[in-house]
Protein backbone atom coordinates (compact mmCIF):
# COMPACT_ATOMS: atom_id res chain seq x y z
CA UNK A 1 0.00 0.00 0.00
CA UNK A 2 1.18 3.07 -0.73
CA UNK A 3 2.39 5.65 2.40
CA UNK A 4 0.37 8.48 1.47
CA UNK A 5 -3.00 6.24 1.39
CA UNK A 6 -2.11 5.45 4.93
CA UNK A 7 -1.88 8.36 6.18
CA UNK A 8 -5.28 9.40 4.56
CA UNK A 9 -6.78 7.04 5.66
CA UNK A 10 -5.78 7.39 9.34
CA UNK A 11 -6.69 10.99 9.17
CA UNK A 12 -10.23 10.39 8.00
CA UNK A 13 -10.48 7.72 10.59
CA UNK A 14 -9.28 10.58 13.36
CA UNK A 15 -11.80 12.88 11.93
CA UNK A 16 -14.58 10.81 12.02
CA UNK A 17 -13.63 9.84 15.41
CA UNK A 18 -13.62 13.83 16.62
CA UNK A 19 -16.48 15.01 14.65
CA UNK A 20 -18.99 13.63 17.54
CA UNK A 21 -17.05 15.47 20.11
CA UNK A 22 -16.40 18.31 18.43
CA UNK A 23 -20.08 19.00 16.94
CA UNK A 24 -21.23 18.70 20.49
CA UNK A 25 -18.78 21.14 21.78
CA UNK A 26 -19.36 23.77 19.16
CA UNK A 27 -23.09 22.98 20.29
CA UNK A 28 -22.83 24.35 23.49
CA UNK A 29 -20.59 27.04 22.42
CA UNK A 30 -22.65 27.78 19.51
CA UNK A 31 -25.65 27.89 21.40
CA UNK A 32 -25.24 31.19 23.17
CA UNK A 33 -24.58 32.58 19.96
CA UNK A 34 -27.39 31.68 18.34
CA UNK A 35 -29.75 32.93 21.00
CA UNK A 36 -27.80 36.14 20.97
CA UNK A 37 -28.71 36.21 16.85
CA UNK A 38 -32.26 35.02 17.78
CA UNK A 39 -32.54 37.86 19.95
CA UNK A 40 -31.34 40.24 17.39
CA UNK A 41 -33.58 39.20 15.18
CA UNK A 42 -36.53 39.80 17.15
CA UNK A 43 -35.59 43.15 18.41
CA UNK A 44 -34.84 44.28 14.84
CA UNK A 45 -38.24 42.43 13.75
CA UNK A 46 -40.46 44.52 16.48
CA UNK A 47 -38.58 48.09 15.56
CA UNK A 48 -39.35 47.35 11.59
CA UNK A 49 -42.67 46.78 12.61
CA UNK A 50 -43.30 49.27 14.88
CA UNK A 51 -41.67 52.02 12.43
CA UNK A 52 -44.04 50.30 9.49
CA UNK A 53 -46.89 50.92 11.40
CA UNK A 54 -45.78 54.61 12.38
CA UNK A 55 -45.16 55.47 8.42
CA UNK A 56 -48.68 53.97 7.56
CA UNK A 57 -50.20 56.19 9.93
CA UNK A 58 -48.25 59.09 8.52
CA UNK A 59 -49.67 57.98 5.31
CA UNK A 60 -53.65 57.61 6.66
CA UNK A 61 -52.96 61.01 7.89
CA UNK A 62 -52.23 62.54 4.62
CA UNK A 63 -54.59 60.65 2.94
CA UNK A 64 -57.34 61.88 4.98
CA UNK A 65 -56.34 65.68 4.80
CA UNK A 66 -55.99 65.17 0.54
CA UNK A 67 -59.30 63.76 0.79
CA UNK A 68 -60.74 66.63 3.20
CA UNK A 69 -59.13 68.88 0.75
CA UNK A 70 -60.50 67.45 -2.57
CA UNK A 71 -64.22 67.23 -0.58
CA UNK A 72 -64.02 71.22 0.21
CA UNK A 73 -62.65 71.86 -3.54
CA UNK A 74 -65.56 70.12 -4.91
CA UNK A 75 -68.28 71.78 -2.52
CA UNK A 76 -66.77 75.01 -3.67
CA UNK A 77 -66.68 73.92 -7.37
CA UNK A 78 -70.34 72.83 -7.01
CA UNK A 79 -71.18 76.57 -5.18
CA UNK A 80 -70.25 78.15 -8.18
CA UNK A 81 -71.92 76.20 -10.66
CA UNK A 82 -74.82 76.93 -8.12
CA UNK A 83 -74.28 80.10 -8.25
CA UNK A 84 -73.73 80.19 -11.93
CA UNK A 85 -77.07 78.75 -12.39
CA UNK A 86 -78.32 80.80 -10.33
CA UNK A 87 -76.88 84.06 -12.09
CA UNK A 88 -78.14 82.61 -15.61
CA UNK A 89 -81.52 81.85 -13.86
CA UNK A 90 -81.57 85.53 -13.20
CA UNK A 91 -81.84 86.45 -16.81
Amino acid sequence: MNKSFLVGAAVAVGTVMLVPGVASALGRAGRPLVRAGLRTGAVAYDEFRRAGAEAYEHVEDIVAELREEMAAERAAAEAEADAAADAADAR
